[in-house]
């Protein structure tokens, strides 16, 4: 008579829980601080990456790095003065006691590291990012690099996936939203374009990660972004970590280059 195996049981289920919760986990050491990627995830499936850094002996700021206001702006989400989402995204922040610094969100904890703290923060991040779901349209926004690398990749005959069909998967992080995409079931080419404004260290340590985990995943795959130089402040140390993950890093308007890598990868 044959043993009655079930699947379904206590053990079997913590242990997948946190299997999932250790593949998903990652934590590196950059800029003077901590990049942690968590098992959590926003709407948009993007995985949650938030910053660690240490101002004294005793205290610590968790950061998102601008990205959850970030992508309520790439969404056309109207968080202005006098807006209900405004007012919406100001209750949360208070709600979850973080604080805001323009497009950033940012909460102090104590150190040593309590994993509660951290944890609490990614959630209060994705609780805010849904806002997205609020159809309070911002008026048309500039999105001077992302038309103008459209229109490159358009000039050049190049078939491309854009906005949610844009997807790629990294071995960490399942989906990885880029603003272009070539290629037939396996991606070839991959391009971000990059409108946010201010300080770019943060975003690209994030975009770094995620670069990185992309390849991982996919060894063929080419990485482009691209940028704006005049709107956007830049050092050499951020430009160099672009240039270190990505094949194609160039400013939107060098549009010969651009045309030039395009050609060669592109098709």
């Amino acid at each position: 008579m044959k043993a009655n195996l079930s699947y379904l049981n206590a053990k079997a289920c913590e242990e997948s829980l946190s299997r999932f919760w250790s593949e998903q986990l990652r934590v590196k050491e950059a800029d003077g601080g901590l990049l942690v990627a968590l098992p959590l995830l926003y709407p948009n499936g993007v995985q949650v990456v938030l910053t660690i850094k240490e101002v004294s002996q005793t205290d610590a700021i968790l950061s998102d790095n601008g990205e959850v206001i970030s992508a309520l702006n790439g969404y056309g989400i109207d968080i202005g003065s006098k807006s209900v989402t405004r007012e919406l995204l100001e209750e949360r922040v208070s709600a979850f006691e973080i604080q805001r610094f323009g497009m950033e969100l940012q909460k102090g904890i104590k150190l040593p590291l309590d994993g509660i703290d951290i944890h609490l923060f990614g959630e209060a991040l994705v609780s805010i990012s849904h806002l997205i779901y609020r159809h309070e349209v911002d008026s048309a926004r500039s999105q001077h690099v992302y038309y103008s690398i459209r229109n490159l990749l358009l000039n050049n005959d190049i078939s491309f996936k854009e906005k949610e069909d844009a997807n790629i998967s990294g071995k960490i992080e399942k989906s990885i939203r880029v603003d272009f995409l070539t290629g037939n079931g396996s991606p070839k080419l991959a391009c971000k374009t990059i409108e946010r404004r201010g300080r770019m260290r943060d975003y690209m340590e994030q975009w770094g990660y995620r670069w990185t985990d992309a390849k991982e995943q996919h060894p063929h795959l080419i990485r482009a972004m691209f940028y704006d130089p005049e709107n956007q402040k830049w050092d050499d140390e951020t430009l160099n970590i672009g240039r270190s993950v990505c094949e194609v890093f160039e400013p939107y308007f060098e549009s010969e280059r651009i045309s030039q890598a395009f050609s060669r990868y592109g098709k």
